[in-house]
This record gives structure tokens, sequence and C-alpha cells, in this order.
């Protein structure tokens, strides 16, 4: 079978995690967009097992060709074989089988780079068994990054119905935050982000807020300087010499109302749970994580690993389905720009 190019790679994350399951699951559903082909970087067996736990009878066909996929079949899960380190318990990760995770996520940046593929989606990782296992990247948005062709600095953005956030630092301690927030980070975050916009968005003049660190945005001082001694000469800089439209420092407890939204098409944010529970609160099942700055594109659902529910044939794949449909949205977008 001749394919046009829109296949989108999906890694197999987690295998004692929800992720099988929600994957056959977002290929079984109608939510897809049609013009999508969806090809799973996973190990046979470990579908077949999730496929019983879920009475599913769909096929399941064996990729060999990894440059034109002239061996897909539509209506089955499409697999680029590779196999499990461990016998997968669910729900009891095994730090033996990061190096099967690992690999599953080399395999699909390899095969983009060198076929037709228009996208990769990354289903959820455990840090915690990354990290033990030997692993020395903050997470998987750094280690893609190390992939990339041009080894470009990484931004990471979340998206939901209405809303798109950055967080500016992302998994570290709050009480570290402040020490990490530069007028660098501040620009060269935002000017990426800026630029991918553009390309994957098809937003001519993004729109650009910065929220503040401090409560109030600092309140002039009082709560804090970060926002008269580092943040707003930031912004003042990407104003007069980038010309990028953007207003900040401004306080987040305001940033996000539904007025607010609509005058923005990107808020830029001091740390992670600044960006994220808003994201969560205004669609917990739909949002979808965004790496930009790369060579490739890269969505993956807005989730964990999900071990406390892995097996039991109940995890929502909406988050999944969003983060595949915007794959695709980007790759038909960066055509036309």
């Amino acid at each position: 079978m001749i394919l046009s190019k829109n296949i989108i790679l999906i890694t197999a994350g987690d295998p004692a995690s929800i992720s099988t399951e929600i994957t056959i699951k977002a290929i079984k559903t109608k939510k897809i967009n049609e013009n999508i082909n969806v090809i799973v970087v996973t190990d046979p067996n470990l579908i077949e097992e999730c496929k019983y736990l879920s009475e599913s009878n769909i096929k399941i066909n064996q990729i060999k060709d990894k440059i034109n996929f002239t061996d897909y079949e539509k209506n089955c899960i499409n697999v680029i074989p590779i196999q499990l380190t461990k016998k997968v318990k669910w729900g009891k990760p095994n730090q033996k089988n990061f190096s099967f995770v690992k690999f599953s996520i080399i395999t699909a940046i390899d095969t983009y780079i060198n076929s037709i593929a228009s996208a990769i989606v990354t289903n959820p990782i455990n840090k915690y068994t990354m990290h033990k296992s030997g692993f020395n990247f903050e997470g998987h948005t750094d280690f893609l990054a190390s992939l990339s062709v041009q080894k470009k600095d990484p931004v990471m953005m979340l998206v939901t119905n209405g809303l798109r956030t950055v967080p500016l630092t992302i998994h570290v301690p709050l009480k570290k935050v402040y020490k990490l927030i530069t007028k660098e980070l501040i620009q060269t975050k935002i000017k990426i982000a800026v630029k991918d916009l553009k390309t994957f968005f098809n937003i001519k003049e993004p729109r650009i807020i910065v929220t503040g660190l401090n409560p109030h945005a600092g309140e002039s001082g009082d709560f804090g300087d970060e926002e008269i001694e580092v943040i707003k000469p930031a912004i003042d800089e990407l104003k007069k010499i980038n010309n990028i439209n953007i207003i900040g420092p401004i306080s987040a407890d305001t940033a996000f109302s539904l007025d607010k939204r609509k005058q923005y098409d990107l808020a830029v944010c001091m740390y992670h749970d600044q960006a994220l529970i808003p994201i969560k609160t205004l669609n917990f099942y739909n949002g979808v994580n965004v790496t930009l700055g790369l060579d490739f594109i890269r969505t993956s659902p807005d989730h964990g690993t999900g071990f406390d529910i892995a097996g039991k044939n109940i995890a929502n794949p909406e988050s999944l389905i969003s983060a595949i449909n915007l794959a695709y949205e980007m790759s038909i977008n960066k055509k036309y720009a």
C-alpha cells in the first residue's frame, strides 16, 4: 500500500503503564483524523497482551519497510517491532525495561529521519525509573533534544482548547526557580516559541504574554524584584530588538480568565505548575504536550504513566488522541509555512 506522507509514529512509553492500552483505544476510535496513518514502535507481544485485557480483536501488522511503509495495512495496529527486556507486570515499573523504552524513542526518531513519516507522538515514561536506570536526562524533552540533529534548545508548550502555555522552568523545586529565571532564558525560549507558532500553528503575528514570578507580579518590588530586574528588561528588548508582540510581566492570578485568554496566543510562565494548572483545569483529558525547537514534530499526551490504573481497562485515551491529531495539524501547517 502506497501512503501519502501522513504517518504518525507513536513510541511505546513505559510498558507497565497505561500507554499500550490508550494506544489501542486511540487507534480503534473514530476520533483520529481519517487522513492519519498511525505506526507504533513497540513489542507486538505487549500489544497482544493488552488486546486480551481490553477484549479487542484488532489485527496486528508488523512493518518491515521503514522508509515508505508500503506494507502498512488499514484497520490494523501497525507496529515497528522491538523486543521487551523483561516480562511486564501492569502497574509495576521495572528499571530493566528502560532500555526498551529508550530504544522505542531512538527507533522512532531514526525512522522519522530516514522515512516519509510526518511526526512523532511519545507515550508517557516514568522519570523515577528513568533516573534509577542511570539515564542522565531531566526528562523526555531533554533526551529528545539530544537526538535532534541540530541539538537545539527544547521548549515545552502545553496546548488545550483556547490556551497555550510555556513553562520557563520545568522539573525543578520551587526554591530554585528564581535563580534559574534569567534574561537569556526568557528571550531564548520566547524566540523559539514565536518562530514555531508561525511555522506549525499558522499564527502570523503571535501575541505573547509573560507572567510574573511573584504574587501580583512583584507589586512594584514590594513582593520581589525579579520582575523589575530580570523579566521586564527581557521583555522590553524582545519588543524593541526582535519586534515581538509581547506584554508583561502580568500577575499570574489574572492571566487565565476567559477575557484575558482572548488577548494572546501564548502565555509564557515562570514555572511548571503556573503553566500546567490552567491547562489541566480547562480540559484535563485533552491537554497536549508539544516540544518546540526540535528538528522534528513531537507531541505527547499531557498526563503520566497511570500505574495505579494500568491493566484495568479504564484509562482514557483522549489526550493521546488529541496529541495525534495535533501532530498531524502541525505537519500540515509546516508544509505551507
